[in-house]
């Protein structure tokens, strides 16, 4: 008698034919670029990990447009300055001060220390709103060195400390002091949504120790500190979000959506934990909700020194 596979273990089997296959494909012809700073790979087509996650999400839209309400109210005019510590390709950004309506001769300058990206950023910036004004550079965070202060600071998703959250109070009261007296800090994270619940469980796996990532919660725990001594009025804002990954219809970019939350290559994962991986996408039929949270700390006193 002819034994029958239940539903899911035929996907099982079908999506390890795949995967391997894909594999042994992707080994010849994948183009790496520069991987000193994050996951920046490219496949044959020139796409990063991060554009592949982007397509399968709606993610920029929903967070641009409440980015884009706070820059409207903070951004009143012109010649106002903005520093953008991780802008990546420029797209969220573009698309934020878009939907800000900013006053023309807003001076922007974009922090990137991805050499790729800052490459590709200083062409993005011919797309941006006419009247601004932007200044690639390539840096580090840390290695950033200005005498200029800014009205407005913008860091969304940039993984400042490495995920230690000790080493943020001093982080945060560097980059305060990069304020103009009334200036606003405005930090971009997740809150606890399916992500960060996948980031925490498989990165763990592969680690071998319990993986903690940084949240809003974090930011805003540390901002309240600093507001003992910093006089700041603390907002919150949140942009919801679902990514559709494509587990059944295109298992290549399921795979570099995995790829892009765990900062690790598809052949590097071992077998037991690829298959919990597409498991839970599975149970989730492949819909992940996710938080982007904001908070705006503004300076309240304009006679105040700098941190």
């Amino acid at each position: 008698m002819e034994s029958v596979l239940p539903n899911h273990q035929i996907w099982v089997a079908l999506s390890q034919r795949i995967v391997q296959s894909f594999l042994f494909t992707r080994l010849r012809k994948e183009v790496f670029m520069s991987n000193q700073i994050g996951f920046e790979y490219s496949n044959e087509g020139g796409e990063t990990a991060f554009e592949t996650f982007l397509r399968y999400s709606n993610e920029k839209d929903k967070s641009s447009e409440v980015l884009g309400r706070i820059l409207n109210r903070l951004l009143v005019e012109e010649g106002m300055t903005v520093l953008d510590i991780g802008s990546g390709n420029g797209e969220y950004l573009r698309l934020s001060l878009i939907k800000a309506k900013i006053p023309r001769k807003t001076m922007l300058t974009l922090l990137e220390p991805s050499k790729d990206l800052a490459e590709r950023l200083i062409v993005a910036t011919k797309q941006f709103p006419d009247g601004s004004i932007a200044k690639v550079i390539h840096s580090t965070p840390e290695d950033f060195v200005t005498e200029d202060r800014f009205d407005v600071i913008l860091i969304s998703h940039v993984p400042l400390a490495k995920n230690q959250a000790d080493k943020l109070p001093a982080i945060y009261r560097k980059i305060l002091g990069l304020l103009k007296p009334r200036g606003s800090l405005i930090i971009v994270l997740r809150g606890k949504d399916d992500i960060h619940e996948f980031r925490t469980v498989f990165k763990s796996q592969l680690m071998g120790i319990n993986y903690r990532s940084m949240t809003i919660d974090d930011a805003v725990e540390t901002l309240s500190f600093l507001a003992k001594s910093v006089p700041l009025n603390i907002s919150m804002h949140t942009a919801k979000a679902e990514l559709h990954v494509p587990y059944c219809d295109n298992i290549r970019d399921a795979i570099s959506i995995v790829e892009f939350f765990l900062n690790k290559r598809w052949d590097e994962i071992p077998n037991n934990i690829r298959e919990a991986i597409m498991s839970y996408i599975r149970q989730k039929n492949g819909v992940l909700k996710h938080i982007d949270c904001f908070a705006v700390a503004r300076k309240t006193n304009p006679f105040m020194s700098a941190p």
